[in-house]
């Protein structure tokens, strides 16, 4: 039987997440994102309302916990032994306030710094030593390491938690994606860092494409479909930088109009690529006078509307840089034509 190098590699790349049928997969800890709560909450706000409305999760969430600080990490602030102690006093908060042993983060960023953290401590158990003594010195709190991903030590992302569960969304879902052509736009702090962790790897990721495939959407390719946002956060917080971030979107979305110019809905799982991917457009039109047109979505966006919950006042449509009424009217989705297109972006 022939072998196909993406069966291969799916095979040493997967993860399992208890689906909402299975032992476990009823109860989860979450922890929220600083990057989204300040430029995009109604992504949270979206998935808190699925999670726990329409997949009946009973989703947990410490009062007390922090930011994981990774962008402080990365931007030369603090160190690797203050990141480890903030990630052991976020798992114990969570596991010992709120009873939960599977913890998931809104935050692809979040995802790959806990995710670290937990490989240091399991490949030097120094360090492990370390961050256990600090913890009970400052914080009086237990040690702690979550299991999720078939019961190995891990955190999962919250899209994830999504695709586990994609064919009971479907089964819920009012609308198709039937005849609408999407691709996928995976987090590099997702699938770059660690593979390993990342369900289908990162040459052949599943997390979001399995979620458009419950939904019916037609998957296309384009040359530049693995190329960072070029969010980075040493180009979005310097002015001096910040071209590197819209001439990274150029690339991509010149990339997939040349091969698919009838493409017109990016699926993502980032804080930073919904964003900027969206918001770079913007930049593109006025310095460029170019304009791509692509919707960018992340996977709690695109399964509300799926779901039936209204696009600007529940999903966050109001928000988007790129209007997302061709792309509403392309699948069939109803909204308030009556009111002009500021008034829809005004729904409260």
């Amino acid at each position: 039987m022939k072998v196909t190098r993406e069966n291969i590699i799916w095979e040493s790349h997967q993860k399992h997440v208890p689906t909402i049928d299975e032992e476990g997969g009823k109860l989860w800890g979450c922890f929220r994102s600083c990057f989204l709560q300040s430029a995009a909450p109604y992504t949270e706000g979206i998935a808190y309302k699925i999670l726990k409305n329409d997949l009946g999760i009973d989703l947990r969430e410490a009062a007390g916990h922090t930011s994981c600080g990774a962008i402080g990490y990365h931007g030369d602030v603090t160190n690797i032994e203050t990141q480890m102690v903030v990630a052991a006093r976020n798992f114990a908060v969570a596991h010992e306030e709120l009873g939960v042993d599977n913890l998931f983060s809104f935050c692809v960023t979040s995802f790959a710094n806990y995710t670290e953290m937990i490989h240091l401590w399991e490949e030097e158990p120094e360090l492990r030593e370390y961050t256990a003594k600090t913890l009970k010195e400052t914080t009086g709190r237990e040690f702690w390491i979550p299991h999720v991903s078939g019961g190995r030590p891990s955190v999962v992302h919250a899209s994830d938690v999504f695709y586990a569960n994609r064919h009971k969304l479907a089964e819920k879902a009012k609308y198709s994606l039937k005849g609408i052509k999407a691709v996928d736009h995976i987090g590099c702090h997702y699938g770059k860092i660690f593979p390993g962790e990342a369900m289908g790897g990162v040459e052949f990721p599943q997390v979001l494409v399995g979620l458009l495939e419950a939904f019916g959407a037609e998957i296309v390719d384009y040359p530049e479909r693995r190329h960072c946002c070029g969010m980075g956060f040493r180009q979005c917080a310097f002015p001096e930088n910040r071209d590197y971030t819209a001439s990274s979107t150029y690339k991509k979305l010149a990339s997939l109009k040349e091969a698919h110019p009838d493409c017109n809905l990016i699926l993502t799982n980032c804080p930073g690529c919904t964003v900027f991917l969206d918001a770079e457009q913007g930049t593109i039109k006025e310095v460029l006078e170019e304009e791509f047109n692509v919707s960018i979505l992340d996977y709690a966006q695109l399964t509300g509307l799926m779901l039936g919950y209204d696009p600007f006042k529940d999903c966050g449509m109001n928000a988007k840089v790129v209007p997302v009424e061709p792309l509403l009217d392309k699948i069939g989705i109803p909204y308030d034509k009556s009111k002009t297109f500021e008034e829809r972006r005004r729904p409260f």
